[in-house]
């Protein structure tokens, strides 16, 4: 087993430790968590790249649709966007609405039509056979296979996301899902227990 890949393990075991964390807590909604998932998924594909282009000096570089970098140059683009993709996984279930979900919505714009653009670009340009996906020495997809992936797995996900993100920013307040539910049935137990107390108090008077 490759050292990059027992790295990626590891990396991915602490990151999905803290994504559990934050079920735990119950503040999130199937489409919180539906979201929260994609954008672990994308992270757990990105998730060594930032210390390989460090240390490995055989690093083949690092692209996401249009943007290619090489070398020294690796390091910050890929450490922003891992860093992007695992705080939208996490702020997708901790937080599910408010003004953090924008970082959300205009990664996923960003990402999503950046990588469409490219495959139908290279689709169109080259065919099929050269579009790829590689994951270091552990495998590589070319042709249909590489694109419905990318499509149906990142490209029409990270649209929904994008919408899903959109309308959450702009609902007002920053009440995760969850927690907004149990409120509202705690308010209404509350005034259901009010109201029976009230009624019974009464009709002891009487």
């Amino acid at each position: 087993m490759a050292i990059w890949f027992q790295i990626a393990l590891v990396l991915g075991m602490v990151y999905w430790l803290i994504f559990c964390y934050l079920l735990i807590r119950r503040r999130w909604n199937a489409a919180a968590l539906a979201v929260g998932v994609l954008h672990m998924v994308i992270a757990s594909f990105y998730s060594v790249a930032p210390i390989r282009s460090l240390l490995d000096p055989n690093y083949v570089g690092w692209q996401i649709g249009f943007i290619r970098c090489e070398g020294w140059a690796v390091p910050l683009p890929a450490t922003l966007f891992l860093a992007w993709a695992l705080a939208a996984a996490w702020i997708a279930v901790a937080h599910g609405r408010g003004r953090w979900m924008k970082l959300i919505a205009v990664g996923d714009t960003l990402f999503g039509l950046n990588l469409i653009a490219s495959i139908l670009l290279d689709v169109l340009q080259r065919g099929l056979a050269d579009i790829k996906i590689q994951g270091g020495e552990i495998f590589t997809l070319t042709g249909t296979p590489a694109v419905l992936i990318l499509m149906l797995l990142f490209g029409l996900p990270l649209a929904a996301s994008a919408l899903w993100a959109t309308r959450r920013s702009s609902s007002g307040g920053s009440t995760p899902p969850f927690a907004a539910d149990a409120q509202e049935r705690r308010a209404d137990s509350e005034r259901n227990s009010k109201g029976i107390d009230g009624f019974r108090y009464s009709a002891s008077r009487v």
